[in-house]
């Protein structure tokens, strides 16, 4: 539904469906969890899973599993394991406008001075996302201080029924404003390419993801790390 990034959605999808409601659970794995631009899991492999609620109403509930591992985190210890609970609403208009909004709270077990709450609002149209999250305190890098993430995506369909997905994000707020409290000296972009295709049962994903940011850069977490360099991440998933 919302998780993080096309880069680690591998997932294995198991629906069950009454008049009234939808609940479905996924497991799976990813070459990388990349996030806004970041390797979470120190350009390891990730396994991940979730299970999600919604509602015919258009309200849902779910959860989101990652273990993670990386210079990313800003505290004393890198954070083991994200665990995610999230809730909002969701509709289609009759016109074909889409819409979604709620609340996130990325939760790390045994590293709570990473524990983040972000509200999210997205709009959706003919293939093209539009979306906004807010963080009063962006923890999971260290930051007492607010920000904001801004991203549009669009998806189409390629011949030989190939999906082509492309993402763009702009990372800002206090948190990026190298004061006190802030966790980076300056905002920065992140981008991503995706192809995904359906092969035998298998949804496979390739994606390369990169920011405006490099390895050589001796301010925010990109110093002496790769794990902000552009990189090609592959997915696979299966669902039933």
């Amino acid at each position: 539904m919302m998780k993080k990034t096309l880069l680690a959605s591998a997932l294995l999808a198991v629906t069950s469906t009454s008049a009234l409601a939808e609940v479905s659970g996924n497991v799976g794995f990813a070459s990388d969890y990349v996030f806004r631009g970041y390797s979470q899991t120190d350009n390891q492999i990730a396994l991940q899973g979730g299970l999600d609620y919604a509602h015919d109403s258009g309200f849902y509930v779910g959860t989101w599993a990652s273990n993670v591992s990386s210079p990313f985190f800003g505290g004393t210890h890198d954070p083991q394991l994200e665990l995610d609970v999230y809730g909002g609403y969701s509709a289609e208009l009759s016109n074909g406008i889409g819409y979604d909004l709620g609340i996130l709270h990325y939760d790390y077990p045994g590293a709570s001075y990473a524990d983040t709450d972000e509200l999210y609002i997205s709009g959706s149209m003919a293939g093209f996302t539009v979306s906004f999250n807010y963080s009063d305190e962006l923890a999971f890098v260290g930051s007492t201080e607010s920000a904001w993430y801004l991203a549009a995506g669009y998806e189409m369909d390629l011949p030989m029924d190939v999906g082509l997905s492309l993402h763009i994000g702009l990372n800002d707020g206090d948190a990026f404003d190298g004061g006190p409290g802030a966790a980076f000296s300056d905002n920065y972009i992140d981008w991503s390419v995706g192809l995904s295709k359906n092969i035998a049962g298998l949804d496979f994903g390739l994606t390369y993801t990169d920011l405006d940011q490099s390895s050589t850069d001796e301010t925010n977490f990109c110093g002496n790390s790769s794990i902000c360099d552009g990189k090609v991440v592959l997915s696979v998933s299966k669902s039933l």
